[in-house]
């Protein structure tokens, strides 16, 4: 599959809430890092998704999807409305009804047909 509709398919499922799609998306062993850390596998994957979408309405946006030989780099505006009080995300307190927006930039990478890495950090500044 093409990176950008791979890409395409990826987000559309994550605002979804579709686990069992992004299940099929990734690889086994993928490679999550952000700023809650490193996880290695679907199943650790699997586990920060779902604590995310317990705890908020996340709607990420790929604004501009650039493909390449290894995957993909995609600026991301990511919306999150809190369902619930959240004492501790990114360092703050949030409670519920919260809106936090971000500008994010995630690196994929992609073996076959499947996410192998997944680097999302905070965009710079254009």
């Amino acid at each position: 599959m093409e990176a950008t509709a791979l890409m395409r398919r990826y987000y559309d499922a994550y605002n979804r809430g579709d686990a069992a799609e992004l299940s099929a998306l990734l690889a086994e062993d993928v490679v999550l890092r952000s700023a809650a850390g490193e996880q290695i596998g679907r199943d650790a994957y699997l586990a920060t998704y779902r604590w995310m979408i317990e705890r908020f309405e996340d709607r990420m946006t790929p604004e501009h999807i650039e493909s390449d030989a290894a995957g993909a780099t995609v600026s991301i505006h990511d919306r999150l409305t809190a369902r619930i009080d959240v004492p501790d995300f990114l360092g703050r307190s949030v409670r519920a009804g919260d809106v936090i927006e971000l500008a994010l930039t995630g690196r994929y990478t992609i073996a076959g047909d499947r996410i192998a890495r997944i680097e999302i950090s905070p965009r710079s500044p254009d």
